[in-house]
């Protein structure tokens, strides 16, 4: 049975290593990059450790005609960012991607006070952790490149902790390895400019959906993920985010959680079935305690399929709609009725 508690002030204990659990706050200090990793048994050296690191900072944006994904990743061998655009009038989308080995690109360690950025040429993404003072900021500034319009933005995500409870984990992923992960949907204010169009971001109606990971994830990985944020049929902001992972453990730790006006409701297990072949069929994402049962309508995707050697990551994000239910800790069967947010299924050998 998954437990919620308080977080301690590190998540890594005396002897240095990961302390696993699942928490309503953030942690004040979380130095993944500390733990010492072994290699066929063998201690390495600290050097290892951060070497071995895999980190991000991930948004979902909705507004009322517009969605977008934006992120960095660090594997420490090879930077990857993107600013994936649809257009829900339309069903048009784009991309602006960047990937390579940069200087100009670092993830925040700590959220109260630390930047996320990667900057190259024309492109610029800066991701602003600042839960000193309540807020996290995003600045987009990509410049028109062939037929890819331009993207400009200027976005606050308030952050309330006594009105919206993060999830924040610290998983198993193998033997002396974890992953950490911040997950949270809040309101967005502030403007996104598409090749001259403004698109206003009202807090009334659009929802920033943050995934923040570190993790020493061992040399072959895979997860499925889906998440989302909306109103529901009573004009109260909801917010899924169900995982299915290398995680033996999910039973005990996992990152299933249901919100409803930000209160956070813990569930099972979750468990994915979707056709490989055709990842545009509607998914079924439940859960293993009973209490979720969505109906995922992919309406496009983005996709990559990098390798490099010995590197593999085959990676799919539908994004679409939501439908079905999900029942709250005192038994209300939540509706989702297409809320729109993304799946994910992604293999990876890194």
């Amino acid at each position: 049975m998954t437990e919620l508690h308080a977080p301690p002030d590190s998540l890594i204990d005396a002897y240095g290593q990961p302390i696993l659990g699942m928490f309503n706050a953030p942690c004040r200090s979380i130095d993944l990059d500390a733990v010492p990793l072994k290699a066929g048994g063998l201690g390495m050296p600290g050097a290892w450790s951060r070497f071995r690191l895999k980190e991000w900072q991930h948004f979902c944006l909705k507004l009322p005609r517009l969605f977008a994904t934006v992120a960095v990743v660090h594997s420490k061998f090879l930077q990857v960012s993107w600013c994936h655009v649809v257009d829900l009038d339309d069903g048009t989308d784009f991309e602006h991607e960047r990937k390579g080995v940069r200087k100009n690109t670092h993830v925040a360690r700590e959220l109260w006070d630390d930047e996320t950025y990667y900057r190259d040429g024309s492109y610029h993404l800066q991701i602003t952790n600042a839960l000193a003072r309540g807020e996290h900021a995003l600045r987009i500034q990509i410049d028109r490149k062939r037929r890819l319009p331009a993207v400009e933005a200027s976005l606050r995500v308030p952050h309330d902790l006594d009105a919206v409870e993060p999830l924040v984990v610290m998983l198993p992923v193998g033997p002396g390895r974890a992953m950490y992960s911040h997950k949270v949907p809040l309101p967005l204010e502030g403007k996104i400019v598409v090749g001259g169009r403004e698109h206003i971001a009202d807090p009334a109606d659009s929802y920033a959906i943050l995934d923040i990971h570190k993790a020493h994830y061992p040399r072959h990985t895979w997860w499925n993920w889906a998440t989302c944020a909306g109103h529901d049929g009573q004009g109260r902001t909801i917010g899924m985010n169900l995982t299915r992972n290398i995680n033996a453990q999910d039973d005990r730790y996992n990152e299933n959680a249901l919100w409803v006006d930000g209160k956070l409701h813990l569930l099972g297990p979750a468990r994915f079935e979707f056709n490989r072949g055709d990842l545009m069929a509607p998914w079924r994402i439940t859960s293993t305690d009973g209490r979720a049962d969505l109906t995922f309508t992919p309406q496009g995707e983005r996709a990559d399929n990098t390798r490099l050697g010995v590197v593999r990551s085959v990676f799919h994000q539908p994004y679409g709609t939501f439908s079905g239910t999900i029942r709250s800790d005192d038994g209300e069967e939540v509706a989702f009725d297409e809320i729109y947010g993304v799946c994910e299924d992604h293999d990876a050998v890194w």
